[in-house]
């Protein structure tokens, strides 16, 4: 996100746009965004966690241990949430690729 904000700043309308992107706001972005999903495991697990689940209907003469997973839409909501982090991850890894070549920290 720093990399993109910072080639976008180099135009004049984006001046203003750095202030957003300091050391200091970049921690309290990974801290809010860590405690939201801490949050969101917390509520799944204590409302309704999922339990050990003894299976014996398909093979009758064998106990399978399955899980339940019991809230569907705690656990449903976790997986968005994890599903709308990867996407914005995915979103602004494709911003990124075209920045120039004197950027590219690689050595050959």
């Amino acid at each position: 996100m720093v990399v993109i904000a910072v080639f976008k700043s180099s135009r004049p309308e984006g001046k203003s746009a750095m202030k957003w992107f300091g050391a200091a706001q970049q921690r309290g972005t990974v801290m809010a965004l860590t405690a939201l999903q801490v949050v969101i495991c917390t509520v799944w697990l204590t409302t309704a966690s999922p339990t050990p689940y003894k299976n014996s209907q398909y093979i009758t003469s064998k106990i399978v241990y399955e899980c339940a997973i019991g809230s569907v839409a705690g656990f449903s909501m976790l997986l968005g949430y994890i599903g709308l982090l990867a996407a914005v991850s995915f979103l602004l890894a494709f911003l990124a690729r075209n920045l120039p070549d004197n950027f590219n920290e690689a050595k050959f």
